[in-house]
């Protein structure tokens, strides 16, 4: 009966050390690897302003890789033409980290544009959408990145851009 008793307290002991061991696990929560960012294009040239603002989620994989989705506004005028855009749309974000500085970028964007121009005195107004596919690599620095990106897609009859290059900076916490 002893050896019963025993055997029942020492079983009990096993299975509270276990219980307790999967709650005190240091397994982060989905929510835990969730960064929230998003990035700041600029681009410039003689002719023409840029200005895309992208508030953006990603999910941390691991030191290296992270992927998400966000949303992106943003003004463009182009002097030369006298045409104001603007635009909204949404993207795809792939970012791999080789090094802790150094970090390549992935992004799938499809903008829709609406389009203003001044030609003789009457405004002209279209509408349009844009797909484009930018891959880039900057330098990181913390939650910091900053580099140079590439248009892929990049149509000079149907553009966003005034070029397929546009510098980038870009935040996650």
């Amino acid at each position: 009966m002893k050896s019963k008793i025993l055997l029942f307290f020492v079983l009990q002991i096993g299975f509270m050390t276990i219980l307790t061991a999967q709650e005190t696990t240091d397994k982060p929560s989905f929510w835990e690897n969730v960064r929230f960012g998003g990035n700041l294009g600029l681009d410039f040239s003689n002719n023409s302003t840029s200005i895309i603002i992208g508030p953006s989620a990603v999910y941390q994989f691991n030191n290296q890789f992270s992927a998400g989705a966000g949303i992106n506004f943003g003004y463009a005028s182009f002097k030369r033409t006298d045409t104001r855009q603007t635009n909204y749309g949404g993207r795809l974000i792939a970012l791999y980290n080789p090094t802790r500085q150094f970090q390549l970028s992935g992004e799938f964007e499809h903008t829709f544009v609406n389009n203003s121009t001044e030609f003789q005195g009457r405004k002209i107004k279209t509408s349009f959408s844009v797909p484009a596919l930018h891959l880039g690599a900057g330098y990181r620095l913390g939650n910091i990145a900053a580099g140079v990106r590439y248009d892929v897609l990049y149509n000079k009859d149907k553009r966003l851009y005034a070029s397929p290059w546009s510098p980038y900076v870009q935040v996650y916490f």
